[in-house]
């Protein structure tokens, strides 16, 4: 059997309604990963993510490094 993805989505949003979980900045903060386990490798490329976002006028993705 084969899911697309829309469906997949469609799935996590229906099930996450009736868990009557909400998704709001300040979950998403609270969920988001604080970076204090991040390997010297992954701190460069967050670092060269947002410098080349920041190149293009382009908001970077928001992240810890």
């Amino acid at each position: 059997m084969i899911v697309t993805l829309s469906d997949l989505l469609s799935g996590i949003r229906e099930r996450k309604a009736e868990l009557g979980i909400v998704d709001t900045p300040e979950r998403t903060e609270a969920m988001r990963n604080k970076g204090s386990q991040r390997t010297p490798s992954k701190r460069a490329m967050l670092a060269r993510i947002e410098e080349r976002a920041l190149a293009a006028d382009i908001a970077p993705p928001k992240a810890y490094f």
